[in-house]
Formats: structure tokens, sequence, C-alpha cells
């Protein structure tokens, strides 16, 4: 995605607020470009860091109307706080929550079939050192105990990919509820 179809996605999903709110926001982003930009990144590299553009409007309209709310409290202002909270939980129960548990199923299924077929090549080459008779089970043992540990390598590095991008978005669900009230609309 470039820097142009970025902030056309980021405006158009910022319908409701203030054309001017609207216009700092835009600016913002743009700032964003330029600094990448001009630290060397390319316009794919500074969209992907910024995150999805529809994502990050429901996040701007949740915080710009906690902002407007705590300003001026009013039975509307607090509507609007709680539907736009009420659409970034929705995303995170209805979609993120049951993709999280399929991948906890996967990767516990993944990690005892690895446990399994290492214990099995573990035994083999076992078997085949008391043995010696067959050098095919030897090899059998060591491929299977090396594969084992190898995806068991594979299955960790992606945890920690996957944990790295959780705390990522907790960290923007965070800002989005415990910001300073001095932070600007950004």
């Amino acid at each position: 995605m470039n820097r142009t179809e970025f902030l056309r996605q980021l405006q158009q999903s910022l319908n409701g607020l203030a054309p001017a709110e609207v216009a700092d926001i835009l600016a913002d982003y743009q700032a964003h470009f330029d600094e990448g930009l001009a630290a060397g990144r390319s316009e794919g590299e500074i969209a992907a860091a910024l995150g999805d553009p529809q994502r990050l409007a429901r996040e701007l309209r949740a915080e710009a109307r906690l902002r407007r709310w705590e300003k001026t409290p009013s039975p509307t202002a607090l509507l609007g706080v709680v539907a736009s909270l009420a659409g970034l939980l929705a995303l995170d129960v209805l979609i993120l929550l049951p993709l999280l548990s399929l991948i906890g199923l996967l990767v516990f299924v993944f990690g005892i079939v690895l446990l399994i077929i290492g214990v099995v090549g573990l035994s083999i080459f076992l078997a085949a050192l008391l043995d010696w008779e067959s050098i095919a089970d030897l090899l059998a043992g060591i491929g299977l105990l090396a594969g084992s540990i190898g995806f068991t390598a594979l299955l960790w590095l992606a945890l920690e990919a996957l944990v790295s991008w959780l705390v990522r978005y907790a960290r923007l669900h965070f800002h989005v509820l415990n910001r300073s009230t001095s932070d600007p609309v950004r």
C-alpha cells in the first residue's frame, strides 16, 4: 500500500469526525510518511508500520469521542464513546478471540506431535545404538530427532512473532483507553 492509498482509506474511514479533526489527522499521517521517506524507508514499509487504516480510523474515532465526552459530558457524547469502544471490542471478541483460540489449539497440537516425533526418534536412535545392525535405523532416529528439534524451533519463532504482535495490539488499545488528556487529536 502506498501513501496515497493509505491516506485515502484513512480519510474515508474517518467519517463522522469534524472536517478540522480529519484534516489534522491526515496532516499528522502525511508527516509520518515524509519523515519515513526522509529516513530512507519505502511508502509500503511506512504504511505497514502504521497498520490498517480502517482499524486506525476506528481507534481515532473512539479517542476523539472519548475526548469530546471528557470536555462536555452528556448522554449523547457518552453514547458515542460506548458505541466506539464497542466497535473496537467487537473486533476483539468476534474475530480476534476465535482466531487466537484456533492458533492456540494448533500450537498445542503441533507441540504434542513434535514431542511424540522427538521421543520416537530418540527411542529409534537409542535402539539402533544398542543393536548396531541397522545404520538406516540409526539415521532415521537422528533424522526424526533433528526434524523434531528444528520444527520446534520454528514453532517457537512463530509464537514469539505472534506474542510481539499481540503486545503491539494491546498497547494500541491501552493508548486509546488511557491516553493523557493533553494528547492532541492524532
